[in-house]
């Protein structure tokens, strides 16, 4: 993932953030900090996945077995794959969101600052995220798929290696030195896998939570939004009656 601005530093969010909090909608301001920061630690998360896998393709390019390799490199690469599309996701999704606060500035500067902000378009961040989810859903599977390829080699290449010192007691009568340099290995990636496999557990949780935590805002926001509009409106009615009996 390209380094870039935290997103809650950016100056479109700290805008947005400031009028919610100025105008007393505390309530969406809470909600919308909370997707903000679910942003910033998904990008975490993620940061922390692109170094397992750099640091896996290193031990991977290091192996002398040149099938169990190329086996191994078949299985990462799909996995790379999955982790690139659900990287990307996030990254529509902060687009998008961020996009929508600058509409809701725009649309409350140009109804001359009425103390109505207009609300993020949920609907559209509700569909980015079930699409994220569905990637992570994947990328479960996929690091699942790696974990059990990774356990298959690390057994065959144990029995293996114990089928040749055995050979090497029989023939020569002693013990065969054959130290695995490719083992090692494996059991790198193998950690490396499950660690990865419990990262995308906990962003897959962390999204569903996000998801629920939405769709309440949403109801919440709508009542919200109805309740001011209709508050001002009466404010506004009141002003009328007052002006006419001031010119009476």
């Amino acid at each position: 993932m390209d380094k870039q601005l935290p997103i809650m530093n950016d100056p479109i969010v700290k805008e947005y953030m400031s009028m919610l909090f100025d105008n007393n909608q505390h309530k969406e301001y809470d909600n919308t900090k909370g997707l903000v920061e679910y942003i910033e630690s998904m990008e975490k998360q993620f940061e922390i996945l692109t170094q397992e896998l750099r640091d896996i393709k290193e031990q991977l390019n290091s192996m002398q077995n040149p099938t169990m390799k190329m086996r191994m490199q078949s299985t990462l690469n799909k996995t790379q794959d999955v982790v690139d599309i659900s990287m990307n996701k996030l990254n529509d999704l902060k687009t998008n969101l961020k996009n929508s606060m600058k509409d809701c500035i725009q649309s409350f500067k140009q109804h001359g600052r009425s103390g109505i902000v207009k609300m993020i378009d949920l609907l559209h961040i509700r569909d980015g995220l079930n699409g994220l989810q569905k990637t992570l859903i994947k990328a479960l599977n996929r690091t699942n798929h790696m974990i059990q390829t990774v356990d298959s080699m690390t057994v065959e290449m144990k029995n293996a290696k114990r089928n040749i010192k055995n050979i090497g007691l029989l023939l020569v009568g002693k013990k065969a030195n054959h130290e695995n340099h490719d083992l090692s290995k494996l059991n790198f990636i193998q950690r490396s896998s499950r660690s990865m496999h419990q990262l995308f557990k906990g962003m897959a949780m962390k999204t569903s939570k996000m998801m629920n935590q939405l769709d309440n805002f949403k109801r919440e926001s709508v009542r919200g939004h109805l309740k001011l509009i209709s508050s001002q409106s009466n404010h506004q009615k009141n002003n009328k009656n007052i002006n006419k009996d001031q010119i009476r």
